[in-house]
C-alpha cells in the first residue's frame, strides 16, 4: 500500500534537505568559520523483494536567529508597569469621587437595577485592585532597577540589597539601620499606602437620624380670617349660654399647655415639612423707653433721720416716690387693637433705670411659617413674620373687644412685681401681684370669667405662684456690695413672647376652624378653606457622611505610593530587550556553565525553547582531580548526587 499511496516519493534515493540561513546562526558545536555545510548525498540500492526502503534523514543543524539589541523610549516603555500605576491613581479618584458623591446621600439612594450595593462596597472593591496594582508595579520596577544596575556596573552587594530591599522586613532593617536604598523606600512607601482603605472607610459614616429636605406641594385647611361663630357658644344648656365654645376653650389650653394642634399630615409632606401661609394674624408696633429708679439714696438717708420733720418727709416719700415696679405685664384694649405694656429691671442695682416695652396689636394678613410634623401643625415662632398684606379686614368688633383679650388674660396674666421701702426704712419689700384668669369657669360664661389678683410679699423673690411671668422670665440674683439684696433681681424682656403667642393664637384659630370635627361651619364653606403650598418636607433616613480631612489622607497616603515606585523606572530606554528575574534569564547573565553557546541577548522563553530537553540537578559534583562543588550541573554529562550531612565545599 506504501507504493501505491505515496508513489515514487517513498522511494526517492535523495535525502531530506533543509535551507537554514548561515550568516545569523549559533553552532551548538565548535566548526571552523570558513567552513560551509555541504549537502551529502547518500544513495541507497534496494530491492523490491528484499531490502525495505528507507527512511529520510533530516538535517536540521539546532540554531535560531540572533536577538539584536534594541533601546529605545517607546520600544522600551514598561507599559504594564506605568498602566498599574494609572490604574491607582485613576481608581484612587474614582474612591475619592464615590466618597464626596456620598456626603448628605442616604443609603436609599445607592441601588442600580437591583444590586443595592453600599459605597464601602465599591471602596473595598477598589481598594483590593489598587493593591494588587501598587505591588505589581513594585515588582516590575525592582526587575528594571536591578538589570540597570548590571548593565551600568555595580557591586555584589547592591545587587543583594537591591533584591532583598524588594521585601518588607529586610527593607525595614535596612532603612532603620540608615542603609538607605531606592528600592527600600519604595518597598516601604508602597506597603504605606494600603493605609488607604482603612481612612476611606473611616471616612465615611452614616447617622441613623440625619434629615433629607425635599421640594412637594400641600394643600393646607387654613380659614381666611376669624369669624365671631367659632368663638361664641349658642349652647342650649344655660350653664354655657354666652359663654365660648368648647373648640375655642381647647384652643387655648392646647395653647397654654404648650401643645401642637392636631392636623392630618399629608403624605407629600415626608416625616415634617415646613412651608408659609397666608394667614390672619397681628402685625406689632412698638415704642422703648426707660423709667428711672433710686432707692438706694432715699433709703439711705431716712434711715438716720434723728428729727420729727425728717421722719415725716420720708414717710410721704415712702408712700408717693419710694417705689419702683422692676417687672410688669399688662394689656388694655382701645377701639381695634390690643396695647401690651411690659417692664423688666436688666441691671442688678437699684440706681438706674427699668425697660418699659410699648406695643400696639393690629389684626392683618401675613406670610406665615409653619410646621407639619407627626400629625400637628404648628407657627414656627422662632421665625418671624416676612411680609405683611395691605387689605382690609372685614372681623368682628367682638373679637379685638371680647375673645383675644380673654385668651391673652389666660395665657399671658398680668403680672406686677414692685419693690417698696418698709415703714422703718431698714429694707426693700417685695410685692408681687398676679392676675388669674380663667377662659371659662363652670358655668362657662364670659361675665363669670372675670380675673382675680393673688398678691406675695416678701423681702427676697418668692417661690412665685403657677402661670407667673415673672418667674418665667426672671434672670440673674446677685446683690451688689452695700445694696439691698432685692437690688439684685434681674428679669428678661416678654414682649416678644407676648407677641408671638398672639401670632400663634391666629394661626391656630384659622386651622381649628377649617379643621375641628365639631365646627359648626357647613362642610361646602369649610372645603373652600384650602391653599395650595409649595413646602420644603423632609424624611428622617440613614445618610452618608463624608470627612474631608480623612479623604485627603487617604488621597495623600495613595498618591505617596505611586510616586515611590515610579524612580524605579528611570532609564528603562537604556534597557536593549525585556527583562525579568527568571532564573534561566539571570544564570544566562552570569554565564552559567550550562548556558554555554546560547544567544547572549536570548529570552528564558528561547532558552526554554533550545535547551528545554536538558535534564539537570542540583547537587554534589564528583569530579576526578577536581575539588567537589555545589551546584546545578547537566545530569546527562556528570553525576550530581545528594549532599551528605555536614559536607563541605569548594
Amino acid at each position: 500500500m506504501r507504493s501505491t499511496v505515496f508513489g515514487d516519493s517513498a522511494r526517492s534515493q535523495s535525502p531530506y534537505q533543509e535551507q537554514v540561513a548561515w550568516a545569523n546562526s549559533t553552532h551548538f558545536r565548535s566548526a571552523p568559520a570558513e567552513t560551509k555545510p555541504q549537502m551529502v548525498q547518500t544513495t541507497f540500492l534496494t530491492k523490491d523483494d528484499e531490502t525495505p526502503p528507507p527512511s529520510r534523514t533530516y538535517f536540521r543543524h539546532p540554531r535560531h536567529m540572533l536577538e539584536p539589541w534594541t533601546p529605545g523610549i517607546w520600544i522600551r516603555f514598561p507599559w504594564w508597569g506605568a498602566g498599574a500605576l494609572f490604574l491607582v491613581v485613576l481608581l484612587t479618584g474614582a474612591s475619592t469621587g464615590i466618597l464626596l458623591a456620598s456626603h448628605n446621600t442616604s443609603t436609599k439612594d445607592w441601588k442600580i437595577g437591583h444590586d443595592d450595593a453600599q459605597p464601602h462596597v465599591y471602596i473595598s472593591i477598589f481598594e483590593m485592585i489598587m493593591n494588587f496594582l501598587i505591588l505589581f508595579a513594585l515588582v516590575d520596577g525592582v526587575v528594571l532597577r536591578f538589570w540597570r544596575q548590571l548593565l551600568q556596573g555595580t557591586t555584589l552587594d547592591s545587587l543583594h540589597d537591591t533584591y532583598e530591599s524588594m521585601y518588607l522586613w529586610p527593607a525595614v532593617k535596612r532603612v532603620a539601620h540608615l542603609r538607605l536604598n531606592i528600592v527600600a523606600v519604595a518597598c516601604i512607601l508602597a506597603l504605606v499606602s494600603f493605609v488607604r482603605g482603612p481612612l476611606f472607610h473611616r471616612a465615611l459614616s452614616v447617622n441613623d437620624d440625619d434629615h433629607k429636605s425635599f421640594k412637594s406641594m400641600v394643600d393646607l385647611n387654613i380659614a381666611p380670617q376669624p369669624l365671631e361663630g367659632f368663638f361664641h357658644s349658642n349652647d342650649t344648656d344655660p350653664r354655657k349660654q354666652d359663654g365660648v365654645t368648647s373648640v375655642f376653650t381647647d384652643l387655648v389650653k392646647g395653647l397654654s399647655a404648650g401643645n401642637p394642634l392636631p392636623y392630618e399630615q399629608p403624605a407629600s409632606c415626608g416625616d415634617y415639612c415646613t412651608g408659609t401661609a397666608k394667614a390672619h394674624t397681628f402685625k406689632a408696633r412698638c415704642d422703648s423707653s426707660v423709667r428711672n429708679i433710686d432707692l438706694n439714696t432715699v433709703l439711705h438717708e431716712c434711715k438716720s433721720c434723728s428729727t420729727e420733720q425728717c421722719r415725716s418727709d420720708c414717710e410721704f416719700r415712702r408712700l408717693t416716690s419710694l417705689q419702683a415696679t422692676f417687672f410688669s405685664t399688662s394689656y388694655e384694649q382701645t377701639n381695634d387693637r390690643l396695647i401690651l405694656t411690659s417692664i423688666h429691671k436688666n441691671t442688678t442695682s437699684c440706681s438706674g433705670a427699668v425697660q418699659v416695652q410699648t406695643c400696639t396689636l393690629m389684626q392683618a394678613k401675613s406670610d406665615v411659617p409653619f410646621i407639619i410634623t407627626n400629625g400637628t401643625i404648628d407657627s414656627q415662632l422662632d421665625v418671624s413674620a416676612s411680609h405683611f398684606y395691605d387689605e382690609a379686614l372685614s372681623s368682628d368688633d367682638a373679637l379685638m373687644e371680647t375673645y383675644w383679650p380673654l385668651a391673652l388674660n389666660v395665657l399671658f396674666p398680668s403680672v406686677s412685681a414692685n419693690v417698696s421701702a418698709s415703714s422703718d426704712f431698714s429694707k426693700l419689700v417685695y410685692t408681687e401681684c398676679v392676675q388669674q384668669g380663667n377662659i371659662q369657669d363652670s358655668a362657662g360664661k364670659l361675665a363669670n370669667s372675670s380675673t382675680s389678683a393673688t398678691c406675695s410679699n416678701s423681702t427676697l423673690s418668692p417661690s412665685l405662684v403657677p402661670n407667673n411671668p415673672s418667674s418665667i422670665y426672671a434672670a440673674a440674683y446677685k446683690a451688689s456690695p452695700g445694696e439691698d439684696p432685692l437690688c439684685g433681681t434681674v428679669w428678661n424682656d416678654p414682649m416678644p413672647d407676648m407677641i408671638s403667642i398672639m401670632q400663634n393664637l391666629a394661626f391656630r384659630t384659622t386651622i381649628a376652624m377649617a379643621t375641628a370635627s365639631d365646627s359648626i361651619f357647613a362642610p361646602d364653606l369649610r372645603s373652600t378653606w384650602t391653599q395650595s403650598i409649595p413646602i420644603t418636607g423632609y424624611r428622617v433616613l440613614p445618610m452618608y457622611h463624608t470627612s474631608p480631612l480623612l479623604v485627603a489622607l487617604g488621597v495623600a497616603v495613595s498618591l505617596i505610593g505611586v510616586a515611590a515606585v515610579i524612580p524605579l523606572y528611570y532609564g528603562f530606554w537604556e534597557m536593549g530587550r525585556k527583562v525579568s528575574l527568571n532564573p534561566l534569564e539571570v544564570a544566562r547573565a552570569f554565564g552559567a556553565p550550562v548556558m554555554e553557546g546560547l544567544d547572549g541577548n536570548t529570552t528564558p522563553d528561547m532558552i526554554s525553547v533550545e535547551r528545554g530537553g536538558m535534564s539537570v540537578k542540583y547537587g554534589a559534583l564528583d569530579r576526578y582531580g577536581e575539588q567537589k562543588k555545589l551546584r546545578v550541573e547537566e545530569s546527562g554529562r556528570a553525576t550530581i548526587r545528594m549532599p551528605w550531612q555536614g559536607e563541605i565545599f569548594g
